[in-house]
């Protein structure tokens, strides 16, 4: 090969190289190389939704297991057979101390319960921090309207004590917006509308915490937002009431819907009062004005 077919050669290679690496970073940008599985369309079906549930308990399992203070196994709790050290928590409830009695409870127990009498390494704990937080992402992706799964999922990314893997406020607040486009095409069901309207209250948050990148106007956009969300949750409510809906679910979960409303409830009027606040000038603004 001559001098002239190398040069040919080379230029049209690196051409090639140049032209690949333009249009790559173009799709990367636009999210177009974002490759996300979604084997047997199984995310945001119905079925998906059933599994998104049934995830639960595992996930809940793995996330007792960091709460584990390693003590002897004499005295690990009776209802999850984990140790919770000298002070204890919520399973020595009289409700969870019992021990399971079905077959599938003792092999849930059995399954979980720790017997190494040595205190829990933070390797451990940081490898169940992270098996929850993947089990939480998964369970959001194959139901982002469930408000337990999608709320969640947003503290193990936001909160560094807990999460392993933490996003910039910006991919994290465009998670919740996607939540709240998703959520708001339910046209039945009430319970999706609660989890927009938490997934707004969400995103008020991170823009008051980081307020000198947001402005008033942003914050006002996104609480009208919530208003709009908590809106549709009263008008399907109503719905499901007239036709007999929400009687069907057990007492468990009307209890919940209600108690996750009054939450959602108190987080909006908490937002009102500080975009108030965030309005209204300073002493040494008004001072300044006059």
């Amino acid at each position: 090969m001559n001098l002239r077919d190398i040069a040919i050669t080379s230029v049209l290679a690196v051409s090639g190289v140049a032209l690949w690496s333009y249009g790559a970073n173009r799709l990367s940008a636009g999210g177009d190389l974002d490759f996300r599985p979604n084997p047997l369309g199984l995310k945001t079906s119905p079925y998906g939704q059933v599994i998104a549930l049934a995830l639960q308990g595992g996930i809940e399992s793995d996330w007792h297991g960091t709460m584990d203070a390693g003590a002897e196994r004499s005295s690990a709790c009776s209802a999850c057979g984990h140790n919770h050290g000298p002070e204890g928590d919520a399973c020595h409830d009289d409700r969870q101390a019992k021990q399971p009695t079905s077959l599938i409870g003792r092999i849930e127990l059995a399954a979980t319960e720790r017997t190494n009498p040595s205190p829990v390494t933070q390797g451990h704990k940081l490898y169940l921090r992270r098996q929850t937080e993947d089990r939480l992402r998964l369970a959001y992706e194959l139901d982002p309207s469930n408000y337990a799964n999608y709320n969640s999922y947003h503290l193990f990314l936001t909160e560094p004590s807990v999460g392993t893997r933490r996003l910039l406020t910006d991919k994290v607040i465009d998670l919740s917006k996607d939540t709240i486009a998703y959520c708001l095409k339910e046209t039945s069901d009430p319970r999706p509308a609660l989890t927009a309207a938490s997934a707004a209250g969400n995103i008020l948050e991170l823009m008051f915490l980081h307020r000198e990148s947001y402005s008033l106007e942003q914050m006002k956009e996104q609480l009208l937002i919530m208003d709009q969300a908590l809106a549709k949750h009263h008008s399907l409510t109503e719905a499901w009431l007239s036709s007999g809906e929400f009687e069907r679910l057990s007492p468990a979960r009307q209890m919940e819907i209600l108690d996750r409303l009054k939450f959602v409830v108190k987080v909006r009027d908490a937002a009102v009062k500080t975009i108030d606040r965030l309005s209204s000038p300073t002493p040494d603004q008004a001072s300044t004005s006059h």
